[in-house]
C-alpha cells in the first residue's frame, strides 16, 4: 500500500498530501530567525497564503546557493526569496510576488560616485554567489567576483581587493552595521530591482501553486500583505 500511495502521488503532482519544504537563506528583514522561528517579510506572507490553504509548510534557513540548488534538484522543495527573471523562469514553478528588492552598487565614502553603470566597467565588483544581481551583472559583461557569502564584501571593499559592492540595500545595511562600517561605505547607484518570489521545483502542482497564488492576491486586496510589510518597515531603511 506505501508503494501504491506513493506512486499515485507521484502520478498526481505533489498537492497537501505532500510535505511542502521551503528553504531560504538569513536575509532580513525578508528572512531571518527570532526567537526560535523563522520570520521576516517573505516569510510571514508565505505562512499566512499556506495557512489560507490550509497547509503547513516546513522552513530551513540554509546558505543561499544550498537553498536554491535544493530547489532546483529536489521534489516538493521550494526557495524564496527567489528574483524571477528570463533565465530562471522555465526551472520553477512561480508563487508571487511576495517582496521586491532594489539592486544598488555600493563604494567606499572617498572613492568617486560614478554617473552610470557602465563606468564602473572593468572595475572589479563584489558580489555573491547564485545572486540575481551578480548574474545579471556577469551576463551583461562586468567584472564580479563572487563570494560564498555577501558578508565578506564591505570588509573587501575597505581592503581594496574590490572596487564596488553590489547588493541590496537590507542586506547591505545588516552588514555595514555588523562591522561598524555604516559611515566608510555608502551607496554610488541604484541600477535596478528585482520582483522577489517562492521559486518551486517542477514537481509542485499546478492546482496548489494557482491556490497558493490566489491567495497571497487575497492578501494584497485585504490588507494582510500591507500590514504585513509595516511591521519590518524600519528594517528596510538603507
Amino acid at each position: 500500500m506505501p508503494l501504491l500511495l506513493a506512486a499515485v502521488l507521484q502520478l498526481l503532482g505533489c498537492s497537501a498530501a505532500c510535505a511542502w519544504q521551503l528553504v531560504t537563506e538569513e536575509n532580513p528583514p525578508y528572512n531571518m530567525r527570532q526567537d526560535g522561528r523563522v520570520v521576516g517579510i517573505s516569510t510571514d506572507k508565505l505562512l499566512e497564503a499556506f495557512q489560507r490553504v490550509g497547509v503547513k509548510p516546513d522552513i530551513q534557513i540554509m546558505p543561499w546557493a544550498r537553498a536554491y540548488q535544493s530547489a532546483l534538484t529536489r521534489s516538493n522543495h521550494c526557495v524564496f526569496s527567489t528574483a524571477r527573471n528570463t533565465d530562471r523562469e522555465p526551472l520553477f514553478k512561480w508563487i508571487g510576488p511576495i517582496a521586491e528588492a532594489e539592486w544598488v552598487l555600493y563604494k567606499t565614502a572617498d572613492a568617486a560616485v560614478p554617473a552610470r553603470l557602465d563606468d564602473v566597467r572593468g572595475q572589479v565588483i563584489g558580489g555573491y554567489l547564485e545572486d540575481v544581481i551578480t548574474k545579471w551583472l556577469l551576463a551583461q559583461g562586468y567584472h564580479v567576483e563572487a563570494a560564498t557569502s555577501d558578508a565578506v564584501n564591505p570588509r573587501k571593499l575597505i581592503a581594496g581587493r574590490i572596487d564596488f559592492w553590489a547588493s541590496t540595500p537590507a542586506r547591505a545595511s545588516r552588514f555595514l552595521a555588523a562591522g561598524n562600517l555604516a559611515s566608510a561605505i555608502v551607496p554610488a547607484l541604484s541600477f535596478g530591482r528585482s520582483q522577489l518570489y517562492l521559486a518551486c521545483h517542477p514537481s509542485a502542482s499546478d492546482a496548489m501553486v494557482r491556490r497558493l497564488n490566489d491567495a497571497l492576491r487575497d492578501m494584497g486586496k485585504d490588507g494582510t500583505s500591507a500590514r504585513i510589510e509595516a511591521r519590518y518597515a524600519n528594517r528596510l531603511k538603507p
